[in-house]
């Protein structure tokens, strides 16, 4: 039995059943359960990686594993925002949604485990059409006009990935010749010094497009925020940041080969301006757009911008350490705003709603008085977000700036502006979330909370307590891909 395939095949196939049997909260129980046993295929991944079309390198193993810990914990939260949102639906869409979480799901779990320029295609474009789909499930005409931007923008970037990948396979073929080889990253990371240069930087351009807008990268970001603030919460905000991962990785795979061929005197471009480019420009555009919205969905969806630009500058710094940094605020930063969004969702319903447009800023002053734990959960996920100490964040920021002084002291005065500007309209919303004047009422410990606190602080320990196993394996992925 392989273990990567199970663990990206059972999420995709569950998803007929869900879509066509049972009630809301029956659908919720069953997203659950599947999302414990999709986690326990992920962790079996580091057993038994497989082989074939659909393995797990180091890489997949750790992104895979967490994916499925996101997905678990996502579905936990999930079952308290159905019952809160029974009358949002109907039970058809109800159905469909259910269907959509585990599709999202199980197309991340298959982009991280192929190895297959083809079958990562596949993966991201199913993401790509489930993300479509769930988003417009209100049908309100801003739900629609958002699942119309996502899918135009996404299918836009789908399509250049498509041609880059085609680009990919002829450059492949001085060195690999027709056929599957010519389509594996394993394969072009070894023959890398090999492939046709001029076709590859013309490759890598597109892919860069292509995969970039699927990890919200500037220009062609505009589809998130509005993804976010109007689909069902959980499996468009959860959920669909674990797709950002998914492109960011594709992102690095191709860097890696680019490198090779660069180093080799293959004829290839450096991949690190194009990175650093897209990766900044990202960053920017967050620190300008955060202060200007009101909705905490919107708000964090460009807060995603900013960190996935994050990421993406520190694979184009390059190197072991600056590629550690940048995987290590991936994870993090999946872990963070997982909690946030959880704890986000469960404010809105104690404040009247979870649907859309219940989740200003206005809407939820003085959370702390009302409800000291969610409250102070809700703070202190979005204190993480600042990279500020003791975010966990802070680590892996830190290594990134540290690299980009190394390499480019230059690049490391609008990265740290950018970082600045992007952490203060998070603080000037905290006092209001935690003082403003309120009503307070018995405070209840429920299960987001706790689910927000295992976050961070796993969070917290990966960053400042890393476990030696997965700094091994982090080190190990870094140095092969630098």
């Amino acid at each position: 039995m392989s273990f990567p395939l199970v663990a990206a095949l059972l999420p995709l196939l569950a998803a007929v059943p869900l879509g066509l049997l049972g009630t809301p909260r029956q659908g919720a129980v069953a997203n659950l359960l599947l999302c414990g046993v999709t986690f326990l295929f992920t962790l079996g991944v580091f057993a038994d990686p497989g082989a074939g079309l659909v393995h797990a390198d180091r890489l997949g193993m750790l992104f895979g594993a967490l994916t499925g810990f996101v997905g678990l914990t996502t579905a936990c939260g999930n079952l308290n925002f159905v019952a809160a949102s029974l009358e949002a639906l109907s039970l058809r869409r109800w159905r469909l949604y259910h269907a959509m979480f585990q599709l999202v799901l199980g197309a991340c779990l298959l982009g991280l485990y192929a190895d297959n320029l083809g079958l990562l295609w596949v993966a991201l474009e199913g993401a790509t059409i489930a993300g479509t789909v769930a988003v417009s499930l209100t049908r309100s005409a801003s739900a629609l006009e958002a699942a119309w931007k996502y899918f135009i923008l996404g299918g836009i970037g789908i399509a250049l990935a498509l041609f880059g990948t085609m680009l990919t396979y002829l450059a492949a073929q001085p060195a690999l010749g027709p056929g599957l080889p010519a389509m594996s990253f394993s394969a072009l990371a070894a023959q890398g010094a090999a492939l046709n240069g001029t076709l590859l930087t013309l490759a890598f351009v597109f892919l860069l497009f292509g995969y970039g807008t699927k990890a919200a990268l500037a220009p062609l970001h505009g589809w998130l925020p509005d993804a976010y603030a109007e689909g069902p919460a959980p499996v468009t905000t959860a959920m669909s940041g674990l797709t950002l991962n998914v492109a960011l990785i594709a992102l690095l795979r191709f860097r890696h080969v680019m490198q090779e061929n660069a180093a080799a005197g293959g004829g290839a471009m450096q991949p690190g301006p194009f990175l650093l480019t897209l990766g900044l420009a990202s960053l920017l555009l967050a620190a300008f757009s955060l202060p200007r919205r009101r909705d905490a969905r919107r708000f964090f969806g460009f807060s995603s911008i900013e960190h996935s630009g994050l990421a993406a500058f520190a694979f184009g710094v390059g190197g072991a350490a600056a590629i550690f940094g940048g995987l290590l605020h991936m994870i993090l930063h999946t872990l963070v705003k997982s909690a946030l969004f959880q704890a986000l969702i469960r404010a809105a319903s104690w404040r009247g709603s979870a649907a859309p447009g219940h989740y200003a800023f206005a809407h939820l002053r003085g959370l702390g008085g009302e409800q000291k734990y969610l409250g102070w959960a809700l703070a202190a996920a979005m204190f993480a977000l600042t990279g500020m100490p003791p975010s966990g964040l802070f680590a892996s920021e830190f290594i990134i700036v540290s690299q980009t002084i190394q390499h480019d002291p230059l690049l490391s005065l609008p990265l740290g502006l950018g970082m600045v500007l992007c952490a203060v309209p998070i603080l000037r919303h905290l006092g209001p979330l935690l003082f403003a004047p309120s009503k307070p009422k018995p405070a209840q410990a429920r299960v987001e909370t706790g689910l927000v606190a295992l976050h961070l602080l796993l969070a917290f320990g990966l960053a400042f307590v890393m476990p030696l196993l997965l700094f091994h394996l982090l080190s190990g992925v870094a140095a092969g891909l630098e």
